[in-house]
């Protein structure tokens, strides 16, 4: 092979190993053992901006490093590590990291040659060092994320339990005290309006050390400044208050706002943080004192003191929730004693003078002292109406506060609805044919008995006819109707509690219907609202307290049910109970029967005494009154049916009486009325003092009140009564139970 052979296959060979050491992505760079430059690519070239023309030279390895240095790519120190580190190295393979001034991250690869010589590869890591640096951030923040969540978590966990305010800053200052380094702490909430405001303190920590160190004394005037409180304006905190944003003071004692009481030279780095609440007013401050203020204003931990503030807000906010529920709860029931105690009195005051009005027209229409003319009688049966309505808005408005006071007790057993029904129609009978309205009744026979209380369910139609009656004009009709029915088809009624319904529910549907002035749709809200009339005018044509409904709709819903209505303008109204027959109401307040008493009759199961005591020995009685027109509405029932009546005016006369000396057994009466409101000593006490007394305890005793409140009934007989009697006092009831404790024979009674 001759000369010129050779050199072009040594070109091919030098193209060939620069196009192969061009294509890799490092930067080479091969120095022979005389450390010169022998081999080098493009790569190396771009990585410093070197001329090809300069490393064609090859020139030296520290002629190179120079270069580099010279350009500004490393610096001196750099280039010394760097031969340092190849000729300390004990291996013929190292690695070294570079990272250069213009940001450039390498990775310096040498290898020994087998001549001697020394391969270096740069490899650029810009991009992977960059990835771990952004990696490690990442991580870094997570960590602290974690860390704050973490916090967060046991604060609450801490703060959950906490049912009063000082419990609650307890909990949350001793973990926040104790996370930060805080040598002591406090946390004080705004309590009051505008200038009138200050910050008490709910709480606050001292660590034992602050206390060894600075003595018993400062932490003394520290405390006694807390449990004062801080008045407005008072202190850098309602700085805090304004802005919403922490507070960070070095040297706090020197501050020209410092509180008098903690300007000690040891208080000196302080953190004061707003607690807001859940709408952004600042409802408190977190205070914390810091041998390091730095930490407390770093990001993290300042994020998280704020989170903990915030946590702690919500929290302050629901135990002062609770605890205003707690006295607005407190105050509903003072009320609800209040409203029960002025019920019971003017149930008492009202129906005392009723007793009398309704007494003595009762005794004027049987016409017992003289016959009346008859304009005369027209006059009294128009006042004994009068007052029989006033006794049923009086027993309505009694019946309501009962009912909303759950002190309710059903009676429930099974009824024949056609019984119910039917007996329902004969009380408004009267009252329809004088405006000549036709009544018609509709009974669905698959019901034929149903689990209900009687007198409620009696009470409900009666409501329901009544208005029919009242709201409907003359020559008009109304229907009653009773029918089996289920949940699906109430869904579609219109109700005014909206309750869930299940479809497939069984109810007892009592529907009322009438052709009457109807209700306009957008005052159907109106009807089941207590004192609330569609007509609400004073000059409204249809009388009443507008009860009836509202009773009607409790009625039911103590029975488990509801109430629902159809009604058009000009073309009457259908109004219906609904009371289901699977899941009816089984748990129920209990207090002792409610007394409705123009219902309630005194069932006296025994024969009347053949002879009046007139014909007979006569019979005496004592009255214990104090109420001039009761006095004598009962001398004039009992005289004129032949009883001698005996008047004591007020409980202190009576107790006198029982403790004489000059009663004997001859001189005791045949039975006493005892009225249980009474001047001095109540009736309860001297049923007491009969019952326990040898001489008078064999004299049967009636209980009369006015008050009628549920349990007086009870009271009475407990305290020893024989019988109870309910103001206003009808004529027949009085006499019967008169005549059934003077007659000499044993009877039965079941008041």
């Amino acid at each position: 092979m001759n000369l010129e052979s050779i050199e072009m296959r040594l070109q091919t060979l030098k193209q060939e190993q620069d196009l192969i050491v061009n294509q890799v992505d490092n930067a080479i760079a091969l120095f022979d053992r005389s450390h010169q430059l022998i081999l080098f690519n493009i790569k190396l070239i771009q990585i410093w901006g070197l001329s090809p023309a300069f490393l064609e030279t090859k020139p030296t390895d520290e002629v190179v490093f120079n270069h580099i240095v010279e350009q500004g790519y490393w610096s001196e120190s750099q280039k010394q590590n760097l031969e340092t580190y190849l000729e300390t190295a004990d291996t013929a393979n190292t690695c070294l990291y570079l990272q250069q001034s213009n940001g450039i991250c390498l990775e310096v690869y040498t290898t020994l040659t087998s001549d001697g010589g020394r391969l270096f590869t740069f490899r650029d890591v810009t991009r992977y060092q960059q990835a771990l640096r952004s990696a490690s951030e990442i991580q870094d923040s997570l960590n602290a994320e974690v860390k704050r969540l973490n916090f967060l978590l046991q604060l609450t966990e801490r703060l959950q339990p906490a049912t009063d305010l000082q419990e609650l800053g307890k909990f949350a200052l001793s973990y926040l005290v104790k996370v930060t380094g805080a040598a002591f702490g406090d946390v004080k909430v705004i309590i009051g309006n505008g200038n009138q405001r200050y910050a008490n303190a709910i709480t606050n920590q001292i660590s034992g050390q602050f206390i060894a160190t600075h003595g018993e004394i400062a932490v003394a005037e520290m405390e006694a400044l807390l449990n004062q409180g801080i008045p407005y304006g008072e202190g850098l905190l309602w700085d805090v208050v304004e802005t919403g944003e922490p507070l960070f003071v070095e040297d706090y004692y020197k501050h020209p706002k410092a509180l008098a009481g903690f300007k000690h030279p040891a208080i000196g780095q302080l953190g004061i943080f707003p607690i807001p609440a859940a709408d952004g007013t600042i409802i408190g401050v977190l205070t914390l004192e810091s041998r390091n203020l730095q930490k407390l204003q770093e990001a993290p931990q300042q994020d998280m003191l704020i989170a903990a503030c915030r946590t702690l807000g919500v929290a302050i906010e629901r135990v002062q929730a609770q605890e205003n529920l707690l006295r607005i709860n407190e105050d509903l029931e003072r009320a609800s004693q209040m409203k029960s105690e002025f019920l019971a009195s003017m149930s008492h005051e009202l129906r005392t003078p009723l007793n009398s009005i309704l007494g003595f027209s009762d005794l004027l229409i049987r016409q017992s002292a003289g016959s009346l003319s008859d304009r005369q009688l027209s006059y009294v049966q128009t006042i004994e109406r009068s007052g029989e309505h006033l006794l049923q808005l009086i027993n309505d408005i009694l019946d309501l506060s009962k009912i909303e006071a759950g002190k309710v007790e059903l009676n429930l057993r099974a009824i024949s609805i056609h019984y119910l029904c039917t007996e329902c129609l004969k009380m408004i009978q009267v009252r329809a044919l004088k405006k000549r309205l036709a009544l018609t009744l509709e009974l669905d026979y698959r019901l034929e008995q149903v689990n209900i209380d009687e007198r409620r369910a009696c009470q409900i139609l009666i409501n329901l006819l009544s208005n029919a009656v009242k709201f409907t004009p003359e020559g008009g009709q109304i229907k009653l109707c009773s029918r089996l029915a289920y949940g699906s088809q109430l869904e579609k009624e219109y109700r005014p509690d909206r309750s869930a319904i299940n479809p497939s529910t069984p109810y007892l549907c009592l529907e009322v219907e009438d052709s009457g002035i109807g209700i306009p749709r957008h005052k159907w809200h109106l009807l089941f609202r207590p004192f609330q009339q569609v007509d609400a005018s004073l000059t409204r044509h249809h009388e009443g307290t507008g009860l009836g409904l509202v009773l009607t709709k409790r009625l039911a819903e103590l029975h488990g049910g509801t109430v629902s209505l159809e009604s058009e303008v000009n073309q009457g109204s259908k109004f219906r109970v609904w009371i289901p027959l699977t899941e009816m109401r089984q748990q129920q307040t209990r207090i002792g029967d409610l007394e409705f008493a123009p219902q309630s009759k005194i069932n006296l199961k025994l024969k009347e005494p053949s002879n009046s005591p007139a014909k007979a020995e006569t019979k005496r009685v004592l009255v214990v009154e104090d109420q001039p027109y009761n006095q004598a509405f009962i001398s004039e029932v009992l005289e004129l049916e032949g009883y001698k009546v005996e008047m004591i005016y007020d409980g202190g006369t009576m107790m006198q009486t029982i403790y004489s000396p000059f009663v004997t057994p001859q001189s005791l009466p045949d039975l006493i009325l005892m009225d249980i409101q009474l001047p001095q000593v109540d009736g309860i006490q001297i049923i007491r003092q009969l019952k326990a007394h040898d001489l008078w305890k064999k004299v049967p005793v009636v209980a009369v009140t006015a008050i009628a409140m549920s349990g007086d009934r009870d009271r009475c007989l407990a305290a020893g009564a024989d019988a109870y009697l309910s103001k206003p006092l009808k004529v027949d009831e009085l006499i019967a139970c008169v005549r059934l404790y003077t007659h000499s024979e044993s009877k039965e009674v079941n008041p």
